[in-house]
């Protein structure tokens, strides 16, 4: 129970301190990766507005379906949200074969359509216990519910903080000055290093793009003439065959024996 309500007090704190532009080392904050978004999906669900929201907190510009005048912009990252899906599992029973303590097993995928890539797909889950108190069913309910309206909502934190990654720098290229480079001497011109953005590599999201348009280049194009599928079954030249049935039926069943 401790490890759960730290798991969420954590969660929940870096959600508020990168709302309020503080973003970790070499990582790029989710509103300079993903300046905007359209965001599609089931929009009547909990979850779905749960992640609308926190993208907003976090400097997303969100074009979301279900808000008016809607429409989808081309151009832009575009995330699709479906329902979770909830597992209710029996895991102990009384020795009336009554259940004692279920598990709520919480699933979503999500996918990503990022421009001159292919869709990528997020999945994540959470698995929550509940008691189940036999002759209170109203209060068993209201507990299940409460407890899925908690899942929603650390899971839609832990997905936000997952897109949060594609900010992250990733060019190995990118080099990092040493403190023997940061010396300056006035002897040697060599030590007079001008300052720069030391994290000035590649996002994952520009190098996903990057590596598709790279394989796009390398690739080789293959056309149906060059394989020649359709015309050895279609050629022209072949002598007309009537087809015989192996199998006919007789023209008239109403036959005399």
């Amino acid at each position: 129970m401790r490890s759960a309500l730290a798991l969420c007090f954590a969660l929940a704190a870096s959600l508020l301190v990168s709302a309020c532009g503080f973003h970790l080392p070499n990582q790029t904050k989710l509103d300079e990766a993903i300046p905007q978004l359209n965001v599609e999906g089931e929009y009547h669900h909990p979850f779905y507005k749960l992640m609308v929201q926190k993208l907003r907190i976090s400097g997303v510009e969100v074009f979301a379906q279900g808000d008016p005048g809607y429409t989808h912009q081309e151009g832009i990252p575009s995330l699709y949200i479906p329902e979770p899906s909830v597992d209710n599992v029996v895991v102990a029973v009384d020795s009336r074969a009554q259940a004692l303590e279920r598990n709520l097993l919480i699933k979503v995928t999500m996918t990503l359509d990022i421009p001159n890539h292919r869709p990528l797909i997020m999945k994540n889950s959470l698995t929550r216990s509940v008691l189940n108190k036999t002759g209170h069913t109203l209060a068993s309910e209201n507990e299940v519910a409460i407890v899925t309206q908690e899942t929603y909502d650390e899971l839609s934190s832990q997905m936000v903080l997952r897109l949060g990654y594609l900010g992250r720098e990733t060019d190995p290229d990118a080099r990092i000055p040493l403190p023997q480079d940061l010396v300056v001497s006035a002897d040697d011109p060599g030590t007079q290093v001008s300052a720069r953005n030391p994290y000035a590599g590649m996002t994952i999201m520009e190098a996903l793009q990057s590596q598709d348009a790279a394989d796009a280049a390398e690739a080789q194009e293959v056309t149906l003439d060059t394989l020649n599928n359709g015309k050895q079954y279609t050629d022209p030249k072949l002598p007309p065959v009537t087809p015989e049935l192996l199998h006919e039926a007789p023209a008239s069943l109403n036959t005399r024996m």
